[in-house]
């Protein structure tokens, strides 16, 4: 895998650590902030940054309980919670720069009522004939 795929997935804690276990990125949004999580070296590392801004901040918590619990309430906390799956080799830089294009590119963040899910799947009424095979 030379790419980052990108998926949003439910505001559950429990999947977050579950992806966060598979070494997975987890990315929260809230409003238009992004905190990118990995699990690696018996910790758990964050990176923070908001799009436009020239820097971002970076923490590293123990894997214990305590900071588990704050993961965990991080899904309660943000507006949308997305993973991207990555090959291990690439810059991890370079995979939040992606994550973080591709994330604004659906949903952009300049009105709220336009971050809604967005519909894939044509509506059973207005399939034609054609589309029903």
């Amino acid at each position: 895998m030379e790419e980052v795929n990108l998926s949003r997935i439910p505001k559950d804690g429990g999947r977050m650590l579950e992806e966060l276990g598979k070494g997975n990125m987890v990315i929260v949004r809230s409003k238009n902030d992004f905190l990118y999580i990995m699990d690696f070296d018996r910790k758990f590392h964050m990176f923070s940054h908001t799009p436009g801004a020239p820097g971002g901040g970076q923490k590293q918590f123990d894997k214990d309980e305590k900071h588990t619990a704050v993961i965990k309430k991080l899904a309660d906390l943000s507006d949308h919670v997305y993973m991207a799956e990555f090959d291990k080799g690439l810059n991890l830089y370079g995979v939040m720069v992606s994550a973080e294009e591709g994330i604004l590119s659906l949903y952009p963040g300049d009105d709220r009522d336009s971050d809604a899910d967005i519909e894939f799947i044509i509506p059973e009424k207005n399939k034609t004939d054609d589309d029903k095979q």
